[in-house]
Order: structure tokens, then C-alpha cells, then sequence
């Protein structure tokens, strides 16, 4: 999946291509701006709480904001 994480500066923090299995941590300001490809394979957890990213998606890209 590719995965895209913006800090509340608007600065990448995050973008690559990932491989299945793959986990990523980031350090930033939040909010946090996601954009996630293949978002029915991604699990995305923030603060403890896991994000769902199905309501989020439009062919299977999903935009997700959290703080």
C-alpha cells in the first residue's frame, strides 16, 4: 500500500510504498493528514484506537485526518 502522512505543517513525515506486513511509526505535530492506497489491506492505529478507513475511501484510496 502507499501511504502518505502530513504533520499539521503540511511537512511529509511519511511517504512510501509498503510492503504487506510492513509497520511504520511517525513523529510529527497532529493533526495528521493520511492519504492511503489499497485502504481495504491497511490497518492504521492512532493513539490506541484503531481508524476506520472504509468510510473514508473512494476506489480504495483513502483521506483520513486524526489528532
Amino acid at each position: 500500500s502507499w501511504v502518505e502522512v502530513r504533520d499539521r505543517d503540511g511537512r511529509i513525515v511519511l511517504s512510501q510504498l509498503n510492503a504487506a506486513g510492513t509497520e511504520q511509526a511517525v513523529d510529527g505535530r497532529p493533526p495528521f493528514a493520511l492519504i492511503v492506497g489499497n485502504a481495504t489491506h491497511v490497518t492504521v492505529t492512532y493513539k490506541g484506537r484503531t481508524i476506520d478507513l472504509q468510510p473514508r475511501s473512494k476506489d480504495d484510496v483513502a483521506r483520513v485526518s486524526v489528532e
